[in-house]
């Protein structure tokens, strides 16, 4: 395999996980801007689905093979699969000894605010003999040429060495199942027996059956292979419009080889920003894995780029996951951020309410009869971030209108008290104004915390904006109004006694008092004060809302609470709420947020056959007793807020009044954090921060409001190289100033040592506070020679060493 840029941020236990083939419920859902691949438990495909079309075009795709001699099936022994951000390997042995190495992957190369790569699905074989004889091996991938319905008609194309089928009555959509080497025979058959028979049949015929619903295409390969040889190949699925189209776009598409190689380099260059590093090498991993399973759903529609709610199943797109995607987003891929939001926000509705979703091929939208919904004041807050991480006046200009418009309809929707009042009076999705709309029978209307909560931000935002503007009259109108909103929400959804907000005043005026995940909504938006919002933190870290995987979304001993009931939503565990909580809990109990960020997603690889989850990937809802997944096995919209919470919880960043401060939280069990090459504005920004025995930050960027920090101008983390079992860091540089980190992800105490070739010269008095010993101390001075040497430390477990250059020659 080619080497490609490495990842980074990652400590101890590396990128990829390797599991047991018999571990595991279900492979990895990968995708790309055209097209969705899913694998099986097995390792063979189990669908590819074209997003434009929101169809599924193949069903599953399997290789097996048979021994040409003998003509008996190879059965599979026991192997490994190995999950990685941007494809899945299986490593297994034939039972004749030849060692097979399968990667699948969906080619994902850099894409342009218009392009991208076209869909291309890879099943990469290496079959490798390490025994003393030659074998002969016959093999053959079958796939099922699906379609949205009707028959199917197949034929071979000798050319292309491939299989091209379409629909025989409405050619809107064919596709083509080609292999990389010469196909020694081809058929498409209705005997599905074919794949599992225990004995080769013989030859192909080379004969397409009739068109029918569901045909099974077949080419076979052959191979003789000596000791110690390799054989390689692959089998390549693609879809256009028309056959023609369709195997034009097989010709033009990569090899096997250069396609990996260019999906690889796209998730490292993107992956590699925004890292976050802390002691907890699981935190660690989960904001490397959140920016990985971001790209896989990153779609370009028909509409322009966007993504749906649930992978190879919808075609919608929806507002508020959408909004919390771009929080994420800002920080990796700004400029999906960008074109998502602008699609919302250049089509509100007339009264300038935010649509609840859009099918992403049509752009055909839907509201639910809502009068108000969350969507809109989300939007809003969304908007304001993207300007505030990319210091975008002209998009600021462009989307002001709009947020005016949206903030104008929250004012317009408040009832007597100066509450936002919703009048839905169905249930579920037409009854419910907030995140929970899926819970049948089940109606959350009237006065909503969450709804206020987040139009009092969305008010706040609009002030905000209009600041920057000039529009000084208009910013204290809104500042006013929000203002007024958040003392309404104080004085009539607030429960003195209780100390807790109430989940929401209903149609009836009828107080509904349920203690539920929803009490994070006003500490989140800045609802709460800073004691109320302490005693709601500590009052949803009680046992009976958390769970290993999690936090429930009711509580365990509530009366409404079921393990399954509304899809979860009233007890299982949907996992990115733990990523809510983490950032309301970041200033209150930073020991809380640490867990929350990491016992969340150790959970997705901790036993993936009994929780069906897949290493690395962020299903949905969990049941609130088992655990298992219940949901989606990727869930589009938390990856992103796991990177969020991280960033603007852990990590102590806040951009929310225009201006951005820096106030990092380190856990108790954490004595250094850190992130780098954080796109910001057209630069990039690295902090981190060391108790020294206080707590001190080092940072490349001025920030006018913060903790206590000492600024350098440029980052040198990328010219240090460090050895050392999960041993990560950071270098900055100000002149003849130099400070450089490193931090210890392992759970005991590791010798490291670090090296920096390239610019520093001359000599260096030393400074050093290690973990270990707990002072600073001076050290004998160092040269650049030494330092581009190599520089060796101990580092206690969790621990860090921290050196402070100044130059003296």
């Amino acid at each position: 395999m080619d080497p490609v840029r490495e990842y980074v941020g990652v400590g101890r236990k590396g990128v990829a996980y390797d599991v047991a083939d018999t571990e595991v419920a279900a492979g990895s859902t990968l995708g790309s801007p055209k097209c969705v691949c899913i694998v099986k438990a097995t390792g063979a495909i189990e669908k590819i689905y074209a997003t434009d079309a929101g169809e599924t075009v193949f069903g599953t795709i399997v290789v097996h093979h048979w021994d040409r001699r003998t003509g008996v099936a190879l059965g599979a022994l026991p192997g490994s699969f190995k999950f990685h951000p941007e494809h899945q390997e299986h490593h297994f042995t034939l039972s004749n000894g030849i060692e097979v190495a399968e990667d699948i992957f969906v080619l994902s190369g850099v894409p342009t605010k218009k392009r991208c790569d076209p869909p291309a699905v890879y099943y990469t074989i290496e079959l490798h003999n390490p025994t003393a004889e030659v074998v002969d091996i016959e093999s053959s991938g079958f796939v099922q040429m699906r379609g949205s319905g009707g028959d199917i008609a197949c034929h071979f194309s000798k050319a292309h060495n491939a299989l091209v089928a379409t629909d025989a009555k409405a050619p809107k959509l064919s596709r083509v199942f080609g292999c990389s080497t010469h196909v020694a025979g081809w058929e498409s058959t209705d005997d599905a027996g074919k794949a599992v028979a225990k004995q080769w049949s013989g030859p192909l015929s080379n004969v397409a059956i009739e068109p029918c619903p569901d045909p099974l295409g077949v080419l076979h390969v052959r191979h003789r292979i000596g000791p110690g040889q390799r054989r390689r190949f692959y089998f390549l699925s693609t879809f256009a419009g028309s056959p023609r189209a369709a195997l034009r776009t097989f010709e033009a598409l990569p090899n096997a080889k250069a396609a990996l190689r260019a999906t690889r380099e796209h998730y490292a260059e993107t992956i590699n920003r925004s890292v976050v590093l802390t002691p907890d090498d699981e935190v660690n991993r989960g904001v490397l894995w959140a920016k990985g399973n971001m790209l896989r759903t990153m779609l370009l529609a028909p509409t322009g780029w966007g993504f749906v709610n649930d992978p190879a199943r919808s075609n919608n797109s929806v507002a508020r996951d959408t909004a919390w995607f771009a929080f994420g987003a800002d920080y990796v891929v700004p400029e999906f951020a960008e074109a998502s939001l602008l699609w919302y926000a250049e089509h509100l509705e007339k009264d300038g309410m935010v649509v609840e979703y859009y099918d992403i091929r049509n752009g055909k939208t839907a509201d639910y009869k809502l009068n108000i919904n969350d969507n809109t004041p989300l939007l809003v807050i969304a908007l304001w971030h993207h300007f505030n991480t990319t210091g975008d006046r002209a998009f600021l200009k462009r989307i002001y209108p709009s947020a005016l418009k949206a903030a104008k309809r929250i004012l317009s929707q408040r009832d007597d008290r100066g509450l936002v009042w919703c009048t839905a009076d169905g249930t579920a999705d037409y009854g419910i104004a907030g995140w929970r709309n899926v819970i049948k029978g089940y109606r959350l209307s009237g006065a909503t915390t969450e709804l206020n909560s987040e139009c009092y931000a969305a008010l706040l935002t609009l002030s905000h904006m209009a600041r920057v503007l000039g529009e000084h009259e208009r910013s204290r109108t809104f500042r006013d109004e929000a203002d007024a909103l958040r003392a309404a929400i104080n004085e009539h959804l607030f429960d003195a006694e209780r100390g807790l907000y109430y989940l929401c005043l209903d149609l009836e005026g009828n107080r509904r008092t349920e203690v539920t995940c929803d009490l994070i909504f006003p500490v989140m938006f800045g609802v709460a004060d800073d004691e109320v919002g302490a005693g709601i933190v500590s009052r949803l870290a009680a046992s009976e809302f958390w769970t290993d995987a999690g936090m429930r979304t009711v509580p365990r001993n509530a009366v409404e609470y079921g393990p399954t009931h509304g899809y979860g939503l009233l007890g299982g565990v949907w996992v990115g709420v733990a990523f809510w909580y983490a950032f309301a809990a970041a200033r209150f109990n930073p020991t809380f947020m640490a867990d929350a960020l990491s016992q969340s997603f150790r959970h997705y690889a901790a036993d993936p056959r009994r929780n069906n989850t897949v290493p690395g990937q962020f299903s949905e809802w969990l049941h609130g007793e088992t655990l298992v997944n219940r949901g989606m096995m990727l869930s589009p919209w938390f990856p992103p807020r796991y990177l969020w919470a991280a960033i603007e919880g852990a990590a102590g960043l806040d951009l929310s009044g225009g201006e951005p401060s820096l106030r990092p939280q380190l856990s108790a069990e954490w004595q250094w954090l850190g992130v780098r090459d954080l796109p910001f504005r057209g630069r990039k920004l690295t902090w981190f921060v060391v108790r020294v025995p206080d707590m001190q930050i080092y940072t490349n960027y001025r920030f006018q409001d913060s903790a206590p920090y000492v600024a350098y101008e440029t980052d040198l983390t990328s010219n240090m190289h460090i050895s050392g079992e999960g041993v990560v860091g950071f270098a900055l540089r100000d002149g003849q100033k130099v400070a450089i980190l490193l931090g210890n992800t392992t759970e005991r105490t590791t010798t490291a040592a670090f090296r920096i070739e390239d610019g520093l010269s001359g000599s260096y008095a030393v400074r050093s506070f290690n973990s270990l010993r707990g002072a600073w101390v001076d050290a004998p001075a160092v040269g650049a020679a030494e330092l581009a040497k190599g520089i060796p430390m101990q580092l206690e477990q969790k621990g860090f060493c921290m050196l402070e250059l100044s130059q003296e020659a």
